[in-house]
């Protein structure tokens, strides 16, 4: 069979993903604005791909292309700019961005979090304090008001698993933390507000507007051990494998998650709160043993 001839079934959603920070530029409020203003990596985002602009040019080649879906991140840090400041132009711009999709017959699917936050979010401890689970789910409430009569599927926050090893283990993103205790507080303070914006999305529901469908998109690779035979790297494979891989899920259907050398904990709340699972899958990881010095 010629690939001309391989036809996707009934519903099935064909598409392509961007953040806002990487492609709309001038995010100018948010904390990877700040980070690279301060020469914490080599290149500044700027103008980056100007999408905030030319989304719409941006969405006619997705649709040329066959697309039938586009997932696209609304960003925090424009709607709320400062603590309490809503900015009712930028929500504006995210309805006209959806009425552009739907336009063209893409499914819009609209992440909430994909890694930046505002500056303001920040100064105040970020996903480090019980705050910030309210306060994100007065975010979510803001935007689902807006765009809740035309979008059925939601992603609540990307790869909840790879911001805190990238920010709070590894420093490679603001706040540049490499913490082990304040990651273990990130990841519960991620997992609450998923729930609590799960039910913001679900409470807000209206009649006539499409059944919300919501999740995380969870970084879900393949852990396998470097050396096979090594009792050791077989041990710290399978620790990574439930750590980073399951954790989070289990936290979600279960309402518990496990943190290696502090133990079980519960969130309730958070139980039962996936319609589907989002899985971005990039290949294997090798783990291998290596004791700290």
């Amino acid at each position: 069979m010629a690939s001309s001839d391989i036809l996707f079934p009934d519903g099935f959603l064909w598409g392509a993903a961007t953040s806002a920070h990487q492609v709309e530029g001038n995010n100018v409020h948010s904390d990877w604005w700040a980070w690279e203003q301060a020469g914490r990596v080599k290149d500044r985002s700027g103008l980056a791909c100007d999408h905030y602009r030319r989304f719409e040019q941006d969405f006619d080649l997705a649709a040329s292309l066959g697309h039938s879906a586009h997932r696209f991140s609304v960003e925090w840090a424009r709607l709320e700019p400062a603590e309490g400041q809503w900015d009712d132009e930028a929500l504006a711009h995210y309805v006209a961005v959806v009425r552009a999709l739907r336009k063209r017959r893409l499914e819009p699917i609209v992440t909430l979090h994909h890694f930046t936050n505002p500056q303001w979010f920040l100064a105040k401890g970020g996903w480090t304090v019980p705050e910030s689970v309210d306060a994100f789910a007065r975010y979510a409430n803001r935007v689902v008001g807006a765009l809740g009569d035309q979008v059925k599927y939601w992603v609540t926050i990307n790869e909840p698993m790879v911001y805190v090893r990238m920010h709070y283990v590894q420093g490679l993103g603001p706040p540049g933390a490499r913490d082990l205790r304040q990651s273990a507080r990130v990841i519960e303070h991620m997992v609450r507000a998923h729930a609590a914006a799960y039910r913001v999305l679900h409470d807000a529901r209206r009649t006539g507007w499409p059944v919300p469908q919501v999740s995380v998109a969870h970084h879900f690779p393949a852990f396998r051990p470097c050396k096979r035979w090594s009792p050791l790297d077989r041990w710290i494979t399978r620790r990574t494998d439930q750590f980073f891989n399951w954790a989070v899920l289990e936290a979600l259907t279960e309402g518990r998650w496990v943190v290696p050398g502090l133990g079980a904990q519960r969130v309730a709340e958070a139980r039962n709160t996936l319609d589907y699972f989002g899985v971005n899958y990039y290949g294997r990881q090798f783990i291998r043993w290596a004791p700290i010095p």
